[in-house]
């Protein structure tokens, strides 16, 4: 997102600001054109986003940035003079003509997301009085400017499009009738097209809540104002709903980010009729923006471990086929199962329970049903692997040892922490949040508190908020959601949670259930009572070391520990660690 010009430590993407880089780029435009697609780059300037990776000269409008960001310590961006304006405008229209002379066939310049362009659309971020702010017309001078540049230098008939924010969900920021009258006036200036997405980086966030094709009913309306194509975009993640938004006239096309990251073949598998192959993006947002974008880092991806290790052949045999034991078939085990598979080796995959396990659990609300498809996307896969024997019982130390294998994947998982609460009996008037969450237990009574304020605790209160119960979510330490800094779903709860009459309770202990009537400790001993109809544990999970243990010190086998069996993270540990696991088989 920095080819224009570098920004001091932001710099990691493809560079287009310097004619020493023609060079490469040809190497990648050719690349892709002798492998049968059209070579496309995007070109763009992070602006005032640059602030939030640390970057010493952030620039923007005006000095305004998103709020949250600024009290996070994001520096404030400086407002461009108009000289430094048009010093841009020419930059882009520059490395707008590297691309071309490197082989490019056509160009897209970000005006989304934060990032600069958006800067001078937003009537919130743009407070100047001069010919860059105020009205419409010219807020959007800048972003006109650039693509009447980048045709002087490019010609008029070489194909350059824009990437718009259909709204950026900011307070005071842009909205879709601005966009309609943005992308009118992109067509009268000669843009080949219109790649729509919605909110901004500072945004994200939000969508981790929203359901797939959620963009649709905008980029429609922005498709139906003009008549240059328009890519609809935005938590579309199937075949199936990519047909689905091209049916419903929502865009000429559909564009893929996530998707595409997830599964690189995402295209091909789909052309050729192969949907069940797909690996599937879950929209947890934490290898691409988590941990990557947002954490000013290489992207990542949750589901495909592989993503930009170029280096790797996920497929090469290994030089001696192996007898396989995989202990527990959540996402580490089977990522594990089917990359040893791959590999040649002979697995056994034992699972008591179902193929997903707790994952089962964590699919459960509807802004996570797509972790639905990874599930099926496992199933279809070891299924239909010869090399994987499916075995539907509890593996022990004793029966690991005596089948002789080579090598072991201990994948079991958490189990859930157990809370001790006076008067307060298991089954009757407390249950754990996984049995709520997988319709073994219910929530009786009106009053319901939830005791433990992470994203398992979020998710039982949303969905019991849903259902009409008073919720209570009681957390012991003094922070509810305490990842909100660098967890994007964390953010995202407390976003939702905000929209609701869920109360949260901080730095508070549960220490008796009486009569309906909940106790409630803090630090210096003080006491409060809420009532209590029936309570929910949502107080975590511990790691399960016992197996690999004896494993390590009982056989000569290799032995791996992979997952929350490990110590308890994410979805995109086990499957990373999986990953790894196998490779070294």
């Amino acid at each position: 997102m920095d080819n224009v010009t570098p920004v001091a430590m932001t710099s990691c993407g493809l560079r287009a600001d310097d004619d020493r880089f023609i060079p490469g780029l040809s190497r990648l435009a050719d690349a892709v054109k002798l492998n049968g697609a059209v070579a496309g780059m995007q070109i763009a300037h992070p602006g005032r986003d640059a602030g939030f990776v640390g970057s010493e000269d952030v620039v923007a409008a005006s000095p305004v940035t998103y709020e949250p960001w600024y009290q996070h310590g994001a520096k404030l961006p400086r407002a461009l003079t108009i000289d430094e304006i048009h010093s841009l405008v020419e930059k882009f229209g520059d490395a707008a003509l590297r691309c071309k002379k490197a082989g490019f066939q056509i160009l897209e310049i970000h005006g989304a997301a934060g990032c600069l362009p958006t800067n001078f659309l937003s009537p919130h971020d743009n407070q100047r009085t001069d010919m860059y702010g105020g009205s419409l017309h010219n807020r959007m001078r800048f972003l006109l400017e650039i693509i009447q540049n980048i045709k002087q230098k490019c010609g008029t008939n070489f194909p350059v499009g824009v990437k718009l924010s259909t709204e950026d969900w900011e307070p005071a920021g842009i909205t879709l009738d601005e966009t309609i009258q943005v992308a009118k006036a992109l067509e009268k200036a000669g843009c080949s097209h219109i790649n729509l997405i919605c909110g901004t980086h500072a945004t994200s966030d939000r969508e981790f809540l929203m359901p797939n094709e959620f963009n649709n009913k905008e980029t429609k309306a922005i498709q139906d104002a003009v008549s240059i194509p328009c890519f609809a975009g935005h938590n579309i993640f199937t075949p199936t709903e990519a047909e689905d938004a091209l049916e419903k006239g929502a865009g000429d096309f559909v564009a893929l980010g996530r998707s595409q990251l997830a599964d690189p073949m995402w295209a091909k598998k789909a052309q050729e009729g192969h949907p069940e192959d797909i690996v599937p993006c879950i929209n947890c947002l934490v290898g691409c923006l988590d941990r990557g974008l947002l954490s000013n880092n290489v992207i990542h991806c949750a589901v495909n471990p592989s993503l930009y290790h170029f280096e790797n052949d996920d497929h090469t045999k290994a030089k001696e086929a192996k007898k396989v034991a995989v202990v527990g078939a959540g996402p580490g085990g089977c990522e594990a199962a089917l990359v040893a598979a791959q590999r040649g080796h002979k697995v056994t995959l034992y699972e008591k329970r179902a193929l997903g396990s707790a994952i089962i659990e964590a699919a459960v609300p509807d802004n996570k049903r797509n972790i639905n498809n990874l599930i099926k996307y496992y199933h279809h896969e070891i299924a239909h692997n010869k090399n994987i024997t499916v075995i539907d019982e509890t593996a022990t130390v004793d029966k690991i040892k005596a089948d002789n294998f080579d090598a072991c994947v201990v994948t079991i998982g958490g189990k859930e922490r157990n809370l001790k609460i006076n008067g307060a009996k298991n089954g009757a008037s407390i249950i754990s949040a996984m049995d709520y969450l997988n319709g073994s237990q219910k929530a009786n009574g009106q009053n319901i508190v939830v005791i433990g304020g992470g994203i398992t605790g979020a998710e039982t209160a949303l969905e019991l908020n849903k259902s009409g119960k008073n919720v209570t979510i009681v957390e012991v330490t003094d922070h509810f959601l305490s990842h909100q800094a660098t967890s994007s779903s964390s953010r995202a709860y407390a976003y939702a949670i905000s929209k609701t009459n869920i109360k949260v309770l901080t730095g508070l202990r549960p220490t008796s259930l009486t009569d309906k009537k909940l106790t409630l400790v803090d630090r210096f001993g003080n006491q409060k009572m809420i009532p209590a109809d029936m309570l929910i544990s949502a107080a975590g999970f511990i790691s399960q070391h016992e197996l690999y243990d004896r494993l390590t010190e009982e056989t000569n086998m290799q032995v791996f520990n992979v997952g929350d069996s490990k110590y308890v993270r994410q979805i995109y540990d086990a499957i990373h660690e999986g990953y790894i696991a196998a490779k070294q088989l």
